[in-house]
Parts: C-alpha cells; sequence; structure tokens
C-alpha cells in the first residue's frame, strides 16, 4: 500500500507514443495524452466518468467499486452480510479502504435526499435496485447491501473511501484499460472531456484473490474465481445497457509498455 496519497501531478505520466487505430477519434487520443496515470491501490472506484482528478488518483475503476463485488457475491449465495465482508475484510487486512460513492443529484451535500426514486447515486447500485433480476439478486438485498454499507460508513469511516460526486453525466466513451500498471483519469475538467473508465486487468486479479479470500472458511459459501468473474461481467454489461449515460457509447482498449499506449476501438456498449 502507498503510505500517503499522491499527488495528481506525482501520477501523471508523460506518453512516449500514442498508437491509435485510424477509428480512434482525435480528442479521445488526446484525453490518453494527458491524463495517463500511474495505478494507485488505496481502494476502488466506479467506472463513472465524474471523479475529478483527485478523487479518482490511479484507482481500479470499477462498475459499482466494492459495492459491486458485494452484488456479485450477492448473485453467488453469498448473505448480505458475508457479501459485504468477504470485500470490506480483505480492503482491511491490505491496508486498503472499502470504496463506493453516491452523487449530490441522490444525497445532497446538506444531508437531504433529492430523488426519492434512486435509493443511491451510483448507477451500478440503482440500476440493480430497480432491475434485480436481470442481476440475479432481489431489489431487497440490493437495500440492505446499501444499508449495511452506510451503517459501517457512519460507525468506521477510516476503513471506508467514500465519494460524493458533483457532476453531470457527460460520458464520451468508455476506456477499457488492459494493463496493471496505469489507469485514466476519467474527468479532464480544463478540456472538458469526461469517459469512463474501466481498470479490466486489475480488476480480474482482485476478483481472484476476493474468490480466494471466501474459500477461508469464515463465510458461509465458498465462491470460484471464474464464477465471480462471469457474474461481474454480466451485471456490468446490464448496467452499461440500461444507462442512458453509457447505452451505445465507443469502448475503446488501452494497453501500456514502455511508455507507448495502444488505443483500439473493439466496440460499444450494449443498447439494452
Amino acid at each position: 500500500m502507498l503510505n500517503q496519497t499522491p499527488s495528481v501531478e506525482e501520477l501523471k505520466i508523460m506518453v512516449r507514443e500514442i498508437k491509435a487505430d485510424p477509428e480512434v477519434p482525435q480528442e479521445v487520443v488526446e484525453h490518453v495524452r494527458h491524463n495517463l496515470v500511474k495505478s494507485t491501490n488505496l481502494s476502488s472506484i466506479c467506472v463513472d466518468g465524474g471523479y475529478q482528478a483527485e478523487e479518482a488518483l490511479g484507482e481500479l475503476a470499477r462498475a459499482g467499486g466494492d459495492l459491486g463485488i458485494s452484488m456479485a457475491l450477492l448473485s453467488l449465495g453469498l448473505s448480505v452480510e458475508d457479501a459485504f465482508n468477504a470485500v470490506y475484510q480483505y480492503r482491511k487486512e491490505h491496508g486498503q479502504k472499502y470504496g463506493w460513492h453516491t452523487d449530490t443529484h441522490v444525497d445532497p451535500e446538506d444531508g437531504s435526499h433529492a430523488h426519492s426514486e434512486a435509493i443511491c447515486g451510483c448507477g451500478h447500485c440503482n440500476a440493480a435496485f430497480v432491475n434485480a433480476s436481470r442481476y440475479g439478486i432481489d431489489s431487497q438485498q440490493v437495500a440492505d447491501l446499501l444499508a449495511l454499507i452506510k451503517k459501517t460508513q457512519q460507525s468506521e469511516a477510516s476503513n471506508m473511501r467514500f465519494i460524493n460526486l458533483n457532476r453531470d453525466h457527460q460520458e464520451e466513451g468508455i476506456f477499457v484499460i488492459e494493463s496493471e500498471t496505469v489507469s485514466i483519469l476519467p474527468w479532464d475538467k480544463e478540456r472538458n472531456h469526461q469517459f469512463f473508465v474501466y481498470d479490466q486487468a486489475r480488476d480480474v486479479a482482485l476478483l481472484k484473490a476476493i474468490a480466494q479470500a471466501t474459500q477461508s472458511g469464515n463465510y458461509s459459501k465458498e465462491v470460484e474465481a471464474h464464477d465471480l468473474i462471469d457474474t461481474v461481467t454480466k451485471q456490468t454489461n446490464s448496467t452499461l445497457g440500461l444507462l442512458g449515460s453509457s447505452k451505445g457509447k465507443p469502448m475503446y482498449a488501452l494497453s501500456y509498455e514502455n511508455g507507448a499506449v495502444s488505443l483500439k476501438l473493439v466496440g460499444h456498449a450494449p443498447e439494452n
């Protein structure tokens, strides 16, 4: 674990070369050029494009943050408490924090609740609550999980990394990061560009580690890594197809080696 939170400038990487397929727009190339950062391992954040640079750092970006992993564990048959604790205890044991978020549209800074139809400003969490059958869980499980997370946030805030995003969705596309050493800052406020970011390579490594942790004997059910990875993929694709901010958006694969970046258009997010 990093001993202290690095600054964004300390994390930024000077890009030596960008090899981009012809289908990749120039504004996507320029976003990468100015927003490539070293990966950090304090916690995880959501794929949401609304994290400011100092909120995103180089954290592992994945659907729902750590809450999203707990959602997948629910689908695989763990109780609400075990689905939360499998991730929470893993984070604590590694000197890290359980990461989750909401936004100021749902949870304004003054403590009120602006939109009663949404239970959370995390679109992945809220989509699962509204369309639970598509995620292999039920709405009450999602509500109970969120309640447990909020309770832990109040009582053990030092073990949580919570961010209340203040943004409107303006994402232009989705970066799928195929490297464990770099990530992309999702929101370039200076140049007015915003992208979803998914750190796929690091996410797979984390899911394997958490699946292994469920086999410690402390949980009611053991989970195999391939089942957890498959479930996360299905739930993530459900969210991409449900949210108006992501459905149909272009997806760009990003790889990195020896200062050189490769960018490819690999498809589009689901439409439904």
